[in-house]
């Protein structure tokens, strides 16, 4: 392999990790909004995430293959074996490595907290939709025709 095609290996892998750092970004800017209540940003966040997403996905198939080509397993162990086969370019692609690794650990984190808070809210929602539609059903307050009605399980307002 050419030193080119190492250099550019390693420049990729920055870039993984450079990816990796803003989804985790995004991800706490995604705790932020939960946390405030800001569907509007979640909307927004949605979205990049996705986008995100896709660019590490790209990211991580063309690490993958240039360790195939390389005759490498294409998983941290074939980075391990890379690695220790470039040792001119390992101290700066380790870190890098390292780094993505400890990024990947964060966002799994982080998105496993998120995903519980949007559960959480998911489950509250469906409660007061439940009461609401609940008091909708077996209490009218006034008919079509701007009366009190009485209602089937208690005394009618108004009257003592």
């Amino acid at each position: 392999m050419s030193n080119g095609d190492v250099r550019s290996f390693v420049a990729r892998l920055e870039a993984e990790r450079a990816a990796f750092q803003e989804f985790v970004e995004l991800l706490k800017s995604e705790e932020n909004a939960l946390l405030q209540g800001d569907i509007d940003r979640l909307a927004a966040l949605a979205q990049l995430k996705s986008d995100r997403l896709v660019e590490l996905g790209q990211l991580a198939h063309q690490r993958n293959s240039h360790l195939l080509s390389q005759s490498l397993p294409a998983d941290p162990s074939g980075m391990t074996l890379w690695l220790q086969t470039n040792a001119a370019v390992a101290p700066t692609a380790r870190a890098a490595w390292e780094r993505l690794l400890e990024l990947a650990k964060t966002a799994q984190q982080l998105n496993q907290s998120n995903g519980a808070m949007i559960q959480q809210r998911l489950v509250n929602n469906q409660k007061a939709l439940a009461v609401l539609q609940a008091t909708a059903n077996h209490a009218s307050l006034y008919g079509p025709d701007g009366q009190t009605r009485t209602s089937s399980t208690g005394r009618p307002l108004g009257k003592v």
